[in-house]
Order: C-alpha cells, then structure tokens, then sequence
C-alpha cells in the first residue's frame, strides 16, 4: 500500500529526476572528452521531455554498475532514454561549443543537486515521523 502514499510518489519523481540527470551528465561529460575528436556531434537528452515521458509512463532507467560493491541505481530513472545528436553549429573541427556543454553541464549539476537535497529532507521528515511515532 505504501505506493498509494503521496510521499511515494514524490520519491519516485525525485528518484528518476537523478537517475535522468546522472545519464545525462555522462552524455555531456562525453561530449566535452570528445571535443578534440574531429567532425564529432554532440549529443543530448530532452531532459524535460524524458521525465516527462518517463512519470506518465512509470518508465525506469537502466543504469549500469561497473563495480558489484557500488549502489544498485537500476530502479532509479529513465529505462530506454537515448541520448539524439544536438543541434549544433560546426566549428570548422567538430559540432561541439564548450561553452554550451559547460553551461549544460552546470544546469544538469542544479538540477542533480536540487532533487538529492529534497530527497534528503523528505527522507529526514519521514525519519522524524516514524521515531515521533514510536513515543
């Protein structure tokens, strides 16, 4: 029952908002490692219309674990968010603007950092809850 709770569905917002922003990350954070890779185009993800997509849909994201000891983020965002080539201006090397992924990159961080605070506060609620509960 707890997936009826309105708290549930706000952790589950805010679960697939970071697994999102975190695919997203590695997409820009490859861009700008490709920036002397010539005629290479950058790519991104509609982050809007992928959180979208993936709260209507109940959609999870795959996420890999490159190590057995780290945490299991599997359940925590967008399953089948591609990242589609950006549309760009060429450079006379590539398709990508530092300047532009940088700014991604920042705007991505916000965004990450936002819902890992609310998710932090809405946990410490829940905790005081349930111990205030217990008196």
């Amino acid at each position: 029952m707890p997936d009826k709770l309105s708290f549930s569905k706000t952790f589950q917002a805010l679960e697939r908002t970071i697994g999102l922003s975190q695919k997203r990350h590695a997409v820009v954070a490859s861009n700008i490692s490709n920036i002397d890779t010539p005629g290479y185009r950058a790519k991104d993800i509609d982050f809007k219309a992928a959180l979208n997509r993936m709260l209507e849909s109940g959609q999870e994201l795959d996420l890999a674990r490159t190590n057995p000891g780290h945490i299991d983020l599997d359940r925590s965002g967008a399953a089948g968010v591609e990242a589609v080539e950006d549309k760009g201006e060429w450079n006379g090397y590539n398709w990508i603007n530092i300047d532009r992924e940088m700014t991604k990159l920042t705007q991505n961080n916000l965004i990450y950092k936002a819902s890992v605070e609310t998710l932090l506060r809405k946990m410490a609620i829940l905790r005081e809850v349930i111990r205030e509960g217990g008196r």
